[in-house]
């Protein structure tokens, strides 16, 4: 059976909103509602963009990414979040995600997109490698 999901870049606060239920499956430390709105609208002061997948108007997948420089990338699209509810994880709704968000980088004339998994997703890892993506590193990480 073919679905058809709808992929759409959103601004607004009750799209925002929606994409709590689905995005606090990868973030559960994003427990209400409330507060992850706040921390998009943070992040969005700094390029952070939100895109979703909708299947019969229910946010299905849910991708934030953001536009930076530095000096290995030069400028780049970094892809922070990307999640697909498991129920629609065999749709092909993680790819059209990344398209989107790799049409933003190459519309934008950056010269690389970026993301990071942690090392013990497998099965994301094998996702990105399908999707042409290569591992370029290790990132390590110290709570303060």
């Amino acid at each position: 059976m073919e679905r058809e999901i709808k992929i759409e870049n959103i601004e607004q606060v009750a799209d925002i909103d929606a994409c709590h239920a689905v995005m606090s499956q990868l973030r559960p430390d994003l427990q209400d509602a409330d507060s992850f709105i706040r921390q998009v609208m943070r992040q969005r002061e700094g390029g952070y963009r939100l895109s979703v997948a909708r299947y019969e108007g229910q946010v299905v997948g849910v991708i934030g990414y953001r536009s930076q420089e530095n000096l290995l990338y030069g400028r780049f699209v970094f892809v922070d979040d990307l999640i697909v509810d498991e129920e629609f994880r065999r749709y092909g709704v993680g790819a059209k995600l990344l398209a989107v968000a790799r049409g933003y980088a190459r519309e934008t004339g950056c010269r690389h997109f970026v993301l990071d998994t942690g090392l013990h997703m497998a099965l994301a890892q094998r996702f990105y490698y399908r999707q042409g993506l290569l591992a370029h590193a290790m990132g390590f990480c110290e709570a303060l």
